[in-house]
């Protein structure tokens, strides 16, 4: 299988690591005018290649080829079309609206291309009435509903995080589980499929009973520690019958389970890298390589698509490809 990832920080991104862990070919696509976000980091060095140190984006994207390419430029979008016609998945989450700026509307691309699967990954998906709203995990969180339960009941909400947060994580799973039900439907049919996915719309699914009681006229207030008698004090939480301890990254990186456990694994070079959240039995699971420098591959990729190399000197003359970013990381 054949993955182009347009996807930026967490949820696209790490929809097509859980693709690429189970086997699948991934080609991470950013364009020298706009990387992937998570490139830009607090500590970076102006005077060191900054764009690939940053540990946000090395933990997410490792294994996968990358391609810089400028999808503003009408030859990079030409470039796109032709990488596109050897995929089976191309997995997004821009902000509404961007695909089609670059020529790849999914209603065009369905035509074009009838047997890919593409999963846009959007906060309110694609036509719905808040449909071009632009969201982060956190405001996720706000209009899901699911801060309104969170935090203690005399104080506000509280929200998961600020970067990275509670939808962007769990939205992987789902978007990665839809995939591979389109696949599996498309060797019935042989058609492929736009999957919409609102991220908005999962967190609220995720409320389970809560959402239910709320629709029924019944909400619960926010709980805080102690729906069932929790209480929280001195770095324990204790409960009717028993207690622990309320475990802070670094102490639950030392637990012995935790080590034995999946969540976080080395790459090759042995830094740590989002793991794999679930085992097979039959084929042991594990990460297939470290994160690629921006543009390492797009060469290679380029070649396969069908390019001369005549064709590719010309598009890294042009700026069309790179493997640096045309600014300096944000201060």
């Amino acid at each position: 299988m054949r993955v182009l990832d347009l996807g930026w920080l967490t949820a696209g991104a790490a929809t097509s690591t859980l693709l690429l862990d189970l086997g699948a070919e991934v080609v991470k696509v950013e364009g020298p005018g706009a990387p992937d976000p998570f490139r830009n980091w607090e500590n970076a060095d102006p005077e060191r290649e900054w764009w690939n140190e940053s540990p946000w984006f090395n933990f997410t994207n490792r294994g996968k080829r990358s391609l810089c390419l400028d999808l503003k430029d009408p030859r990079g979008q030409a470039v796109m079309q032709r990488l596109l016609a050897r995929a089976d998945i191309l997995v997004e989450n821009y902000r509404r609206g961007v695909l089609a700026e670059f020529g790849l509307d999914p209603a065009l691309l369905r035509r074009r291309f009838p047997r890919l699967i593409i999963a846009s990954i959007s906060s309110q998906g694609e036509t719905g009435p808040e449909r071009d709203m632009v969201s982060f995990g956190s405001t996720l969180e706000a209009t899901g509903g699911l801060a309104a339960l969170t935090g203690p009941p005399e104080g506000p909400p509280i929200i998961t995080g600020r970067d990275v947060n509670y939808p962007d994580q769990v939205v992987c799973l789902f978007a990665t589980a839809a995939i591979i039900a389109a696949l599996m439907e498309r060797d019935r049919s042989g058609e492929g499929a736009h999957i919409d996915l609102s991220q908005r719309e999962l967190t609220s699914f995720l409320l389970g009973e809560e959402l239910i009681a709320a629709a029924e006229g019944h909400p619960s207030p926010r709980h805080g520690y102690g729906p069932n008698g929790e209480t929280i004090r001195d770095g324990m939480a204790y409960w009717p019958g028993g207690s622990a301890p309320v475990r802070d990254g670094e102490s639950l990186a030392r637990a012995p389970e935790f080590q034995a456990g999946t969540a976080v694994l080395r790459a090759p070079d042995g830094t740590p890298v989002k793991g794999i959240p679930f085992r097979l039995q039959s084929r042991p699971l594990s990460v297939r390589g470290p994160c690629r420098p921006l543009g390492a591959d797009n060469r290679s990729v380029l070649r396969e698509a069908g390019l001369t190399e005549e064709e590719i000197a010309a598009l890294e003359e042009a700026g069309v490809v790179a493997t640096r970013p045309r600014r300096g990381p944000p201060r």
